[in-house]
């Protein structure tokens, strides 16, 4: 039986360097760090990321990850 991959990777978040669980999604992540949810959005290496993938979409060694909060404005 194989093993899933436990080690930790290296991805940055708005140019910030953090080490994480490998294998792990975005939603994890997001968790682990306790990054903002509300009103944000996320892109991996420039892809916006719905919301509906989030828990879904594994990130990877290197990946540069972007979060961005909506202002309220008029």
């Amino acid at each position: 039986m194989t093993q899933p991959n436990t080690a930790n990777i290296t991805i940055t978040i708005n140019q910030q360097t953090q080490v994480v669980v490998g294998d792990s999604h975005l939603g994890q992540i997001i968790d682990q760090l306790e990054l903002p949810a509300e009103g944000c959005v996320f892109a991996i290496n420039n892809q916006v990321i719905p919301k509906s993938e989030w828990s879904t979409m594994i990130v990877n060694q290197g990946d540069a990850i972007s979060l961005f909060q909506a202002i309220a404005g008029g």
